[in-house]
């Protein structure tokens, strides 16, 4: 289909319609919009990691946010961070250099987070890291959200929290639905699904595509004009081959364009009515480019900016995933998992806005780069209740990251790294509104190999040994009154790029670089004000020690002896009028350093300063939601987030670009709104219309970053 590129009258004309039409339908809706959360029959239990007995115990005294399908079909969204970004506490923001797109929760960046998919720790091995754009949620049931103390079953490196995507199992009245929704810039995303129960054997099977030529800017994005002087001036290798600066760029956005392609499986059979089996496989295939960003880096004769033009030409990645759950009696159960996570990405540096050359030796280097990453490993978990009032809870978990990395032509070097956790967990039912949960964790990173083609093996690093302790609690004061609280310790080990990085300017990473911890304190709860109105509230602390920070203007790593993240979460949800519901959340976030950062230089002087504020955290965040159901069919969304400004530190100082400085400076505050309508017709099929940046805000996630505008959506899914 040819797309079509709405004038600004057109735009402002569409806007005003769906308002109105908004307004009047509010007024003469009648259908009612349950406030209570149902678990939907379509999740896939054996993508859980604790298991609890059934109506008795909770999972972990934390806060826990749960997304269901509903939930990511009413927002419209099209990958992980979309359906999560209207949360307390969480923020969806471009985050790295390669327009990469990640959560914070409560301050914690992405990697300080643990991302499960059906129990499987998901991320790149030699970053820690995925990019939640590339996950599609055409087969996701609900997510789950703990935030603070999770349990220790679930390992290291979850000091941010945990993130579990649980994926939709068949049910027995068989599925089959199809959508397709289009968008600007030749944007088109086709996807199909179908699933069934049939006797002891369920399935469910999704494939989709989404291409598009790239995402539509709000105004002219436009470097300022130091920053494209020290482009023109910046040293080259070869001397004739000069950079070219970053154009201005408007209306669509240079290299902002993808395809991707995925198919997802998942299955399960019932052996016998104790034991089950489960099967879970997913494979993605993209191609996209990054728009192009500058980077400041140093050289001999200074620092100087340099334009960045790269793309993935290549980005795969498969997982499967193989579990067995087993009720050996009514007091005794285990769950098993085996799994194998593959990486392939193909990145392409070139010279310039053209895409098409890599003739560039030095001042970066031009090329093409390949990593084949991979991680295997397997949990084993035990529960038993064989005591009155306990739940005894034990874990066991092994996973080992690979990473092999070639340049053009040079060796591969390669990387191989082991963690292992061992935990133990007591859930104490002390009066039937009172239980405790008493847990401890052992965990263990083998840094085992460093091997370099290139040059001599190099020395991994001394291994990391951790015990993590952690207690909590849950009181029920009344039906309507509830209360939560925990205090613990978590970890998180560095990365291979943390320990061992080499393409970054600088010296190289530091094989023996401390490992992460926070002491996270909590107390929440949830009171039911009235049959139609609800309030969950959280206070959190974390004291973090040896935090890594990623400076995405330099390229380089930074660690802080010591920070501090705390805050308040505030959510109000109410069933207004039988026909309309509404949630609004409040979260501030203190974010601070209390250490003094060297920031080491190959040819110049150190950079020694000492951050107050950590980067790019908002202070002040507001989340607003709004649904109106109708008795003829129609709904409507609205979703908006208020962000406050954010702190970051330029380091460049153009006037005299042989010393790096930190000008301490703000991004501004913003506020996006979202809005989707939607029609049902033959069963439960529907046709909808969408507006992302609905007001088509000009914002920045990110220093020097440009960002979306408005976008519309047009779409149409059939359900059988």
């Amino acid at each position: 289909m040819k797309y079509i590129i709405l004038s600004n009258i057109q735009k402002k004309g569409f806007i005003l319609i769906l308002l109105f039409l908004t307004a009047l339908y509010i007024c003469f809706g009648t259908e009612s919009h349950s406030l209570a959360e149902v678990k939907t029959s379509q999740v896939f239990d054996l993508g859980e990691v604790v298991v609890t007995a059934e109506g008795e115990m909770k999972e972990s005294p934390a806060t826990i946010e749960v997304v269901t399908a509903e939930d990511i079909k009413r927002k419209n969204a099209t990958n992980i961070g979309e359906a999560l970004e209207f949360l307390p506490g969480l923020q969806f923001r471009q985050a790295r250099s390669k327009n990469e797109f990640y959560l914070t929760v409560r301050g914690f960046e992405q990697e300080k987070v643990l991302i499960l998919l059906d129990g499987v720790p998901i991320y790149v091995p030699y970053e820690g890291l995925v990019n939640l754009t590339d996950i599609p949620v055409q087969n996701i049931a609900e997510i789950k959200v703990i935030k603070g103390n999770a349990s220790t079953l679930y390992g290291s490196n979850s000091m941010g929290g945990v993130v579990n995507i649980i994926t939709k199992k068949g049910t027995e009245q068989p599925s089959l639905s199809a959508s397709y929704q289009v968008s600007d810039y030749n944007t088109h995303h086709l996807e199909i699904s179908h699933g069934w129960k049939i006797k002891k054997f369920s399935y469910f099977i999704t494939a989709s595509h989404r291409e598009s030529d790239g995402y539509n800017l709000s105004e002219t994005f436009r470097l300022p004009k130091d920053v494209l002087d020290s482009m023109t001036s910046a040293p080259t290798n070869p001397s004739n081959l000069k950079n070219t600066p970053i154009a201005p760029d408007s209306g669509k956005r240079d290299n902002s364009d993808y395809e991707r392609d995925a198919i997802t499986f998942t299955g399960s059979i019932e052996i016998n009515p104790y034991h089950k089996l489960g099967l879970s496989f997913e494979y993605y295939e993209n191609e996209y480019g990054i728009p192009p960003v500058p980077i400041y880096r140093e050289t001999k004769k200074g620092f100087f900016y340099f334009p960045r033009y790269w793309r993935f030409t290549d980005w795969q990645r498969y997982t499967v995933n193989l579990i067995e759950d087993s009720k050996f009696s009514e007091t005794f159960r285990t769950k098993f998992r085996i799994f194998y996570d593959d990486y392939y990405n193909v990145l392409n540096a070139y010279d310039d806005d053209t895409y098409s050359t890599q003739d560039r030796v030095g001042g970066p280097p031009s090329g093409e780069s390949v990593f084949d990453d991979y991680s295997v490993g397997g949990n084993l978990y035990a529960f038993w209740n064989g005591i009155p009032k306990n739940e005894i809870r034990f874990g066991f978990g092994f996973k080992q990251d690979v990473h092999r990395e070639t340049f053009q032509d040079s060796p591969e070097d390669r990387l191989i790294s082991d963690t292992y956790s061992v935990a133990l967990e007591d859930q104490i039912k002390i009066t039937d509104n009172l239980s405790t949960t008493l847990g401890i964790s052992y965990d263990i990173f083998d840094k085992r190999k460093r091997i370099r083609e290139s040059a001599l093996d190099g020395d991994p690093g001394d291994d990391v040994y951790v015990l993590s302790p952690q207690i909590g609690f849950h009181y029920d004061y009344s039906p309507k009154v509830s209360f939560y609280g925990s205090i613990g310790q978590k970890v998180r080990f560095p990365t291979m790029r943390n320990l061992y990085a080499t393409g970054v300017i600088g010296p190289e990473g530091n094989p023996d670089l401390k490992e992460e911890k926070a002491y996270n304190y909590e107390i929440g709860g949830r009171w039911l004000m009235h049959e139609r109105f609800t309030t969950d509230w959280a206070l959190f602390y974390s004291d973090v020690r040896n935090m890594i920070n990623f400076d995405n203007q330099i390229g380089r790593f930074e660690q802080y002896d010591r920070a501090t993240l705390a805050g308040i979460e505030l959510s109000f949800l109410s069933q207004i009028t039988d026909n309309l519901f509404a949630r609004l959340s409040y979260t501030y976030l203190y974010a601070k350093n209390h250490s003094n950062v060297t920031i080491e230089n190959d040819f110049h002087e150190p950079l020694k300063y000492k951050p107050d504020d950590l980067p790019y955290r908002p202070e002040h965040k507001v989340d607003l939601e709004l649904i109106q159901k109708f008795n003829f069919g129609m709904e409507v969304n609205l979703n908006g987030s208020y962000i406050s400004e954010r702190t970051y530190y330029d380091h460049a100082d153009t006037t005299n670009n042989t010393i790096l400085v930190a000008d301490k400076k703000h991004l501004d505050s913003y506020f996006l709104v979202n809005m989707k309508v939607s029609q049902k017709f033959w069963r439960n099929s529907q046709i909808y219309i969408a507006i992302d940046n609905l007001f088509n805000e000009t914002y920045q996630d990110l220093y020097q970053f440009a960002t979306p505008g408005i976008t519309f959506w047009g779409g149409l899914k059939i359900e059988i």
